[in-house]
């Protein structure tokens, strides 16, 4: 194995529809082909992008902002939210007037729904899912999504230090373990691995990527990316639509 290379999904691998063209599912294979293993690195729970796995031919990825990392097909790290914890958390959302999803490798129900809940999925290409107020007792949970559209983000920091809140869409944060990131999840793999000596690359678009862009070695953003990922960049490529995979991984001579 020559090298990990590491992809976002919104904005990144995926295009404007939250699907991946066929000739960035091609590149990804001749990726492969020159003995590079691609990965996802992404917010997204395994289940949520199972049809992205298929697709693409990508068995392998950091999932749920580091919460879990998977490694052709193995499950290798594995972040829970204590239920007491979930509670807790459940119990400030309902006296906001906001809503929240659990996650786990298999499976993402509300536990507490928004009148905006199936827009805010519709945001991302995601059919809402059931509501089952109890499966968070019945089940691990690896990551929480908050539905809420309003400004009050940083008083659920104040109120759950234990936790993580990132904002990656107008309409809901992603909450997980205090201290993870897309970061802790790729050194955490390489660790397990025992393979600090080989080159890491990472393309992405937002914010929850610029802990990754510090931790690998070349990191690429996309046209489309915010200012402050570009200027943390090694390389900017083209827009997520317009070729932008292809083309950094053609500057690197990766395919």
């Amino acid at each position: 194995m020559k090298g990990l290379v590491f992809f976002d999904l919104d904005g990144t691998l995926l295009n404007k529809t939250g699907q991946v063209d066929l000739e960035v599912i091609e590149a990804i294979q001749q990726l492969k082909k020159n003995g590079y293993e691609p990965l996802l690195a992404t917010g997204r729970s395994p289940i949520e992008v199972s049809e992205v796995i298929r697709s693409t031919n990508i068995h392998s990825g950091i999932f749920m902002n580091g919460q879990v990392v998977i490694f052709k097909g193995e499950l290798m790290i594995h972040h829970e939210i204590p239920k007491e914890t979930i509670e807790g958390l459940l119990q400030f959302a309902k006296e906001n007037h906001h809503g929240i999803t659990c996650y786990n490798v298999n499976a993402f129900k509300m536990i507490e729904s928004v009148p905006f809940a199936k827009e805010a999925y519709e945001y991302i290409h995601t059919p809402a899912p059931d509501i089952i107020p109890t499966f968070y007792k019945e089940e691990a949970i690896n990551m929480l999504l908050l539905l809420s559209r309003d400004n009050n983000d940083e008083a659920y920091q104040q109120a759950f230090p234990e936790l993580r809140f990132i904002r990656n869409f107008p309409y809901a944060l992603d909450v997980i373990t205090a201290g993870n990131s897309k970061a802790t999840g790729i050194r955490a793999l390489i660790h397990t691995l025992n393979t600090d000596s080989i080159m890491t690359y990472a393309f992405g678009d937002g914010a929850n990527d610029l802990e990754m862009f510090q931790e690998v070695d070349i990191a690429i953003a996309m046209g489309n990316a915010i200012p402050l990922l570009k200027e943390k960049a090694n390389y900017v490529c083209a827009d997520n639509d317009k070729g932008g995979i292809i083309q950094g991984l053609k500057h690197y001579h990766l395919i």
